[in-house]
């Protein structure tokens, strides 16, 4: 394999990790949303209130670490 083939390989995996990612990323970002939607309308009223918002920060964590990872490739 010639150093262009080579390079034209890790080129189409970068590329291909950063589509799979992208569309986690988007999911994630999805989650929030509804997370926000929910603690909107039930407010803390409701009995997993604290628990949805520990989840929305652990995410929000996951997401950007992620984002901060493909930044890297």
């Amino acid at each position: 394999m010639t150093d262009e083939e080579l390079e034209f390989e890790v080129d189409k995996a970068k590329e291909e990790a950063i589509a799979k990612h992208m569309s986690d990323i988007q999911v994630m970002s999805k989650l929030i949303l509804h997370i926000n939607e929910y603690i909107i309308r039930f407010g803390r009223t409701s009995n997993v209130h604290d628990q949805l918002m520990d989840l929305k920060t652990q995410v929000i964590k996951n997401r950007d670490h992620l984002q901060e990872w493909m930044n890297k490739i």
